[in-house]
């Protein structure tokens, strides 16, 4: 009700607070898979109507249509039906359906990053001429071309180059657009933030949506670029709050391609509300994924390192409290005088069951580093980067509330004279026992969800007599949790042996023994292992 009220007033010119924004954002991201699934509905419309279409321009311009609704929701879909209409519009030998399919598919390749078959395909349709009314699409997809060219441009004087030719482009764009328009407006914001004007873009857009009534997505786009100008004026507040605005209006819209949110996600990080952006980061990464957009996936990639590290800043901020509260209880064991020696002794054992939980956050993040280290060197393996680390994030922060219940526990007993029961729960492995078995749990689902065909593909290396099913579904048995391991990089059997607590013979005799029962030649078993779930494997 919340998200309803805020976008009622905006309509009304309305100013709602940064608290109403962000109710009505958690609003929007829960209900952002109802509104995917309604935009899908509107995609299956449009392709039964496609049904009914015969002649070839009207199948082109509801192809295109299908095309405009994919483009921000998947980018492999946008491609297919790019090409159909494509196919559609020489058939019917139209010369601006002609143009506007060629436009499509130069639209797609510049959103995927395919620059170079972009300006490739700009080319050829600049030689056989454009259609006047294409013209402003053409404008749009040149300015968006090379806006990203210039963003992602290695040298300086390519930047310089791309930049005046995006400028050439925002003024052609300008010319064919009537003033008080949302396009109008929008490019000409973009140009005064692009020039360092950011005051004179902020009171442009300001004035434009002052009490004026906007479509969700028109106002995204808006709110985003008055953010923008915001954050060139270093005014924190009124970037958070339009980005607000801008994501509540992406997430409505129903579509997967989007900048706003995953900006907002960071802003809620360095304010601490570490929760909300985790969650709207985990959106922004499911949406980019399923999207297929390359782009918005390598910009996540970007962010994550980042928000790792203030991870494990919150991780050694609670081992400092940790820390201190051992010592009061040390101080409180001096107090009771005779117990002194008795209660030193349950510390140092108290310690040494935090070391032995620390121990395990090392060897998860050891294996994520590792897995970080091997998957930025190829570029189809980032997913696996993400899904690792969003999966050590819920580990540790498990891990912290799992210490912080035991210190509450170990401190009650004590402070009710409990000491026996102290002794009895020290002594104990069982907590520790029960960690490492939700930990490899943990291993084997978070491996098996980067790699599905992992078993069917390591039992095809293998001769029949030797193939292993495992016991239970989604789990791994000891030597397929081995290979998994190598697969991820860990080879040396003294690493393997340490993670899963055996010892080096066994893990040798492991190795051997399936290296022998290989299918292929046996000094080339464990390097097709790791090849599995790729393009090579």
């Amino acid at each position: 009700m919340c998200g309803a009220s805020v976008a009622q007033g905006a309509l009304a010119g309305a100013s709602p607070t940064d608290a109403q924004l962000t109710a009505a954002l958690d609003s929007a991201m829960s209900g952002h898979a109802e509104n995917l699934l309604r935009k899908e509905q509107e995609i299956n419309s449009l392709r039964d109507l496609l049904g009914t279409r015969t002649k070839a321009v009207d199948r082109s311009v509801l192809l295109g249509d299908l095309f405009g609704a994919y483009l921000s929701n998947n980018a492999d879909s946008a491609i297919a039906y790019a090409a159909r209409r494509l196919d559609a519009a020489l058939r019917s030998k139209d010369k601006l359906q002609i143009d506007f399919g060629r436009l499509n598919s130069i639209n797609i390749l510049s959103l995927t990053g395919s620059y170079t078959e972009a300006v490739r395909e700009i080319k050829a349709l600049q030689a056989d001429g454009i259609h006047p009314e294409a013209r402003p699409y053409y404008y749009h997809i040149m300015r968006l071309t090379f806006g990203n060219m210039a963003d992602y441009a290695v040298r300086e004087e390519d930047r310089a180059l791309y930049r005046r030719l995006t400028d050439q482009y925002r003024d052609s764009i300008l010319s064919v657009n009537p003033l008080g328009t949302v396009t109008h407006t929008v490019v000409r914001a973009d140009a005064l933030n692009a020039h360092g004007q950011y005051a004179e873009a902020a009171k442009l857009l300001e004035n434009y949506m002052a009490g004026r009534s906007l479509r969700e997505h028109d106002r995204a786009i808006l709110a985003y670029t008055l953010a923008e100008a915001y954050r060139g004026l270093k005014n924190r507040p009124a970037e958070k709050h339009n980005l607000l605005i801008a994501s509540i209006a992406d997430l409505k819209s129903g579509v997967r391609e989007y900048v706003a949110p995953r900006k907002l996600a960071m802003i809620l990080y360095e304010e601490g509300d570490i929760e909300r952006a985790y969650r709207l980061m985990r959106l922004c990464l499911d949406d980019a994924v399923a999207s297929k957009s390359r782009q918005r996936v390598f910009e996540i990639n970007e962010v994550f390192p980042m928000v790792n590290k203030m991870y494990i800043d919150r991780i050694n901020a609670q081992q400092r409290r940790l820390t201190v509260m051992i010592t009061l209880i040390a101080l409180m064991a001096v107090l009771l005088g005779v117990s002194l020696v008795f209660v030193y002794k349950q510390m140092k054992r108290a310690r040494y069951a935090s070391s032995k939980l620390e121990e395990a956050n090392t060897k998860l993040r050891s294996v994520n580093a590792k897995l970080t280290a091997a998957k930025a060197a190829v570029e189809e393996e980032s997913l696996i980067k993400n899904e690792y680390l969003s999966t050590y994030m819920e580990q540790c922060l498990a891990n912290i509330d799992t210490l912080s219940a035991y210190r509450k526990q170990l401190r009650l007993q004590l402070a009710t004279g409990k000491l026996a029961r102290v002794t009895k729960d020290l002594d104990s492995d069982a907590m520790i026992d029960r960690a490492f078995k939700e930990f490899y749990a943990d291993f084997d689902s978070t491996f098996l969800r980067l790699f599905p065909t992992f078993i069917d593909e390591f039992n095809a290396l293998l001769t029949e007599p030797a193939r292993i099913v495992p016991h239970t579904e989604g789990s791994l048995t000891p030597a397929l949790r081995i290979y998994a391991l190598i697969r991820l990089g860990v080879t040396e059997s003294a690493s393997i042996a340490k993670f899963l607590r055996y010892s080096n013979s066994t893990i040798y005799n492991y190795r051997t023994r399936l290296r022998n029962a290989a299918a292929c030649p046996r000094d080339e078993f464990e390097a097709r292992v790791t090849a599995i779930g790729t393009e090579k494997g």
